[in-house]
């Protein structure tokens, strides 16, 4: 039987990706990311989906990778931010595989994410900032985010520092 996945979820601006792509290097690992292969099936970029067709489609997108990916397979796949905000999501994916939650403090999100303004998610407001933009959104997240095991704090840390932690407890749990 092929080993648990490896999935990378997280809130927005923890690194998600990144660190789903240099874990799955370091392990030689193949890697896939929900968010662009969403992109690549739709054809479509997420601010295109979302303005097309809505926040609703692209969740049922989300969803059905979820369900693609319930089965053990030995991959490294990083979800987007409000994948696991699903409990048939997350139950789909610990089917298959151990997840990881990162995390960080909020402020360091909003210096991560101050440039990258093409998240449909965080449009702001008239005079809301990102950081109130950001604890919003995750206040409405918080207490599904919490029903996720395996937390790891991304502020101030290093991608390999983030990796080797990930790696020691993904292996105590194989």
């Amino acid at each position: 039987m092929p080993r648990r996945n490896l999935v990378i979820t997280g809130f927005v601006g923890t690194g998600k990706t990144t660190i789903g792509r240099r874990l799955a290097a370091r392990l030689g690992w193949p890697f896939l990311d929900f968010d662009e292969e969403i992109v690549r099936r739709a054809g479509r970029s997420i601010p295109e989906i979302f303005e097309q067709e809505g926040e609703a489609a692209f969740r049922a997108m989300e969803a059905a990778l979820c369900q693609e990916w319930s089965s053990p397979r030995g991959w490294v796949l990083a979800t987007g931010g409000g994948t696991c905000v699903s409990p048939a999501n997350r139950a789909a994916l610990q089917a298959g595989g151990h997840l990881f939650f990162l995390y960080a403090e909020l402020e360091e999100i909003a210096r991560r994410l101050a440039e990258a303004m093409d998240r449909p998610l965080l449009h702001l407001r008239p005079g809301e900032t990102l950081l109130e933009r950001l604890r919003t959104l995750w206040q409405v997240r918080e207490a599904a985010y919490r029903e996720i095991p395996n937390w790891v704090d991304t502020t101030g840390r290093s991608p390999d520092e983030v990796i080797e932690e990930i790696l020691r407890r993904y292996w105590l749990l194989e």
